[in-house]
């Protein structure tokens, strides 16, 4: 019995120790890891994008943004313009099409390696929405409106990154109070020189 009790009790201290070495062992690769230098480190690139959103049910959005990446943050200025494509059986207005301008700019963190690289970031925006509007009552009558309102953008970029240029694959989306959005573009961009 005595035995056993012993036993358990160094198997305790055993793993209690195991389990103390892994921690530290832990410990040593995220400091490491933390202080290996990103290769994206103080670049700066372009991107420029065609792609769906959607937005009015379906839309086409042409993007362009502008990134640098220095030492903690990402910086990104972006503008996108987005206009219906298929109007929906609920639009009062089918020989006017819906279209909306956004500015914004985004905070976030960049990973890479070699020219391949991921982008994620979000900010704050400003978007212009110009839409048809008409009363149910009044089928011969209609308004064209125009409404400004803040949002929230996002984006996820991944790709391949040079100053000959490359592609990548961006998911953007707009949190704000007229027209909500998510959508996918294909984008070429081009490394810039930090001058």
């Amino acid at each position: 019995m005595r035995r056993a009790v012993l036993f358990t009790y160094l198997s305790a201290m055993k793993l209690r120790r195991l389990t103390s070495l892994l921690f530290l062992v832990c410990i040593s690769f995220a400091v490491q890891a933390q202080y290996t230098t990103n290769p994206m480190l103080n670049t700066a690139w372009t991107s420029f994008g065609l792609g769906a959103n959607s937005s009015d049910n379906l839309s086409y959005q042409l993007f362009a943004s502008k990134s640098k990446y220095e030492e903690t943050v990402s910086t990104t200025l972006r503008a996108a313009y987005s206009q219906e494509l298929i109007s929906g059986t609920d639009d009062s207005i089918f020989f006017r099409k819906n279209r909306s301008l956004e500015v914004g700019i985004l905070w976030g963190q960049v990973w890479g390696r070699k020219n391949m690289f991921l982008a994620a970031s979000a900010g704050m925006g400003l978007t212009l929405r110009l839409y048809g509007d008409s009363a149910m009552q009044v089928i011969d009558q209609f308004v064209y409106k125009a409404g400004a309102t803040i949002g929230v953008p996002a984006q996820i970029e991944m790709g391949y990154l040079s100053k000959k240029g490359g592609l990548s694959l961006m998911f953007v989306g707009n949190w704000n109070f007229r027209e909500p959005y998510y959508g996918a573009l294909i984008c070429y961009t081009r490394k810039l020189s930090l001058k």
